[in-house]
C-alpha cells in the first residue's frame, strides 16, 4: 500500500542520471510555473536560449538559460499534474541545477483570501500520490522554505498570506463536504 511503502533509499531502479545527461554551463538555479502565458511573459521579458530539454510522455520541455541581474538563471515551464512535474523537475536537477523556484496560480477554499492575492504555504494537505515516494507518510507535508521566502516578502514589503494548501490530481471530485472539512484542518 502507498501509504506503507516509503523508502529512504534515493537510488532506484530508474534514475533521473539515466535519461537526462548533465548540461554544460547549466545554472544553478531554475525558475519555472506552470502557465504558458506566464512561460511565454517571462521569455520575452528576459529572453533565454534554449539549451536543452525534457520530456513527459506526451510533450517537450524546453531549458533555457538567460540572464537576470548579472545571474545566470534557467527557465522551463512545469506541466500540471505531480508525476509530470515531479518528472520533469527531477531531470532538471541531474543536469546541474541545484535549486529550482517554482510559483503558479491556485483556486482558494476560503473566501477572505482575495483574488490574485500571493500565498505562500507552509504546509500541504496531501491527496495526491506521487509526494508519498519523497516523504514518509502523513496528513500533511512541511514546506521548509516557507519562512525564508516570508521573510524576503516581509523584507520587500510584499503582501502575502502564509497558509496551509492542498495538493490533488482530482479537484472534479472535490465534494463541498470534503471542502468545509479540510477548511477546518
Amino acid at each position: 500500500m502507498i501509504l506503507t511503502e516509503f523508502d529512504y533509499e534515493k537510488n532506484a531502479i530508474i534514475n533521473p542520471w539515466h535519461t537526462s545527461d548533465m548540461v554544460q554551463g547549466m545554472p544553478k538555479v531554475a525558475v519555472t510555473c506552470f502557465s504558458r502565458v506566464t512561460f511565454a511573459r517571462m521569455l520575452s521579458a528576459f529572453g533565454g536560449e534554449r539549451i536543452a530539454s525534457t520530456n513527459v510522455a506526451n510533450m517537450e520541455i524546453p531549458v533555457c538559460k538567460t540572464v537576470y541581474h548579472g545571474y545566470e538563471i534557467c527557465l522551463f515551464m512545469s506541466d500540471v499534474g505531480a508525476p509530470a512535474c515531479v518528472g520533469a523537475m527531477e531531470e532538471i536537477y541531474a543536469m546541474g541545477v541545484e535549486t529550482i523556484i517554482m510559483f503558479g496560480t491556485c483556486g482558494v477554499l476560503d473566501k477572505s483570501i482575495e483574488d490574485c492575492s500571493i500565498i505562500i504555504p507552509n504546509a500541504a494537505i496531501r491527496d495526491e500520490g506521487t509526494s508519498y515516494h519523497y516523504a514518509p507518510a502523513s496528513d500533511y507535508i512541511k514546506i521548509c522554505s516557507a519562512e525564508k521566502l516570508s521573510q524576503i516578502f516581509s523584507l520587500l514589503k510584499v503582501p502575502y498570506i502564509k497558509t496551509k494548501t492542498w495538493t490533488t490530481d482530482s479537484f472534479y471530485r472535490e465534494t463541498q463536504k470534503n471542502a468545509e472539512a479540510r477548511k477546518n484542518d
